[in-house]
């Protein structure tokens, strides 16, 4: 072999040697940037979740308490019909004297 073969295989392995390794680096840089970015997404994803599951409790909540209020003033409605329809009652049987006119 020459010294222009041993001269090139030279240059070759140096700069497999030094090339290789930064490049080695540099790929494993970006891969864990990326599992980085993906673990961060992936909390920003379960934040989200968790505000959404708060805000579905919050109405669920909210949804109970107007049906409760809704179901009290239906009760509260129906006993003063009942009592309108009681004095009603009352007002017919009574002798229309007594009624102011």
């Amino acid at each position: 072999m020459e010294w222009a073969q041993w001269l090139a295989l030279g240059a070759i392995g140096v700069a497999g040697v030094i090339f290789v390794p930064m490049w080695l680096i540099a790929i494993m840089h970006e891969i864990l940037e990326h599992r980085r970015e993906m673990k961060q997404g992936g909390a920003r994803l379960e934040a989200i979740t968790k505000q959404l599951q708060a805000l579905r409790e919050e109405l669920h909540t909210l949804r109970d308490t107007f049906a409760e209020h809704h179901l009290s003033l239906q009760t509260q409605v129906e006993s003063l019909q009942e009592r309108v329809r009681a004095l009603e009652e009352q007002g017919s049987v009574l002798p229309h004297s007594i009624l102011p006119s």
